[in-house]
């Protein structure tokens, strides 16, 4: 008797899972650095780990991407949000915004 079908990107998306804080933290940083002008200040990383929390995690043949929301709608016009993607490795491959 078979079990269900698990899907191939299963592991990776556990594996992402399991790192979530790490991660978020990363694509917190990658998003703020992505969109400023020059590197960021303390103050301007410590405001944005409050304001754009994690919402989402997708995985798929390339990695997982990270799905942030903006807490306050300060950052990113309604209907938007920042999106990390994370390579295997957990290094930050690109940053996107989706709408």
């Amino acid at each position: 008797m078979h079990g269900p079908a698990i899907p191939e990107d299963s592991p990776r998306l556990l594996r992402a899972l399991e790192h979530r804080a790490g991660l978020t933290r990363r694509a917190v940083e990658a998003v703020v650095r992505a969109f400023s002008d020059g590197e960021p200040t303390d103050a301007e990383l410590a405001e944005a780990h409050e304001d754009l929390l994690l919402d989402t995690v997708e995985a798929d043949g390339e990695g997982v991407v990270l799905h942030l929301t903006d807490t306050c709608g300060h950052h990113f016009l309604d209907g938007y949000w920042p999106a990390v993607r994370f390579d295997d490795a957990h290094d930050v491959v690109r940053v996107t915004v989706e709408a």
